[in-house]
């Protein structure tokens, strides 16, 4: 194998580990209180590995976020919803059941969303667009997708997408805090209520 390929590989699997391991310790210590250090030992690298693949600890996050939650002024997801191929109750019972294999990134998410609530988060900015865009994006799209015109429906709509996304949001944490919760039976029963009241919009 060429050197240049080989070191290719090294990089990348550098790379995936330093990921991980920022995943792991920013779930377990929050961003502040997690150190480079503790990053490269995690992932078994020198911390200048760190530094070299990724920069700073705003950027080293910056990576994390976008690798698993990529920016997007258009999502296929949305898209799938507001042209009546997909269902958004559907999308969000998925996106769960993604979740319930994931507990170290769920983790990782539930704080970087309560830590990120403080202007001065690096993850502030990222976490507001986030939910501005799946929220109104989302409830464009279910209205599109059923010809709603009436303006009081479409502010239903967005309640109703925001109060399914909160809900989620908030059994993950239950969950975390207690394996043993049904996280995924409380999303469908959640999400059962909603698609009820949805599907009465006309």
């Amino acid at each position: 194998m060429p050197r240049a390929k080989r070191n290719a590989e090294k990089g990348a699997l550098t790379r995936s580990a330093i990921l991980k391991g920022a995943v792991e310790l920013f779930g377990e210590n929050g961003y502040r209180a997690t150190t480079m250090n503790q990053i490269a030992s995690r992932a078994g690298v020198v911390q200048s590995a760190l530094h070299h693949h990724f920069g700073g600890k705003d950027q080293l996050l910056e990576a994390v976020l976008n690798l698993h939650y990529p920016p997007a002024a258009s999502r296929p997801d949305i898209e799938a919803v507001a042209q009546g191929r997909s269902d958004f109750v559907d999308e969000v019972l998925q996106a769960a059941y993604r979740n319930a294999r994931d507990r170290e990134l769920v983790r990782f998410f539930s704080v970087m969303t309560g830590e990120s609530l403080t202007g001065d988060h690096p993850a502030h900015a990222f976490f507001v667009a986030r939910y501005d865009l799946v929220r109104q994006g989302f409830a464009d799209a279910i209205a599109q997708a059923k010809r709603v015109e009436s303006e009081e429906s479409k502010r239903l709509i967005l309640s109703l997408v925001s109060i399914l996304f909160a809900a989620s949001d908030g059994l993950q944490m239950q969950w975390l805090r207690n394996p043993s919760f049904d996280f995924t039976g409380a999303i469908e029963l959640a999400a059962a209520l909603t698609r009820e009241r949805l599907d009465a919009i006309r």
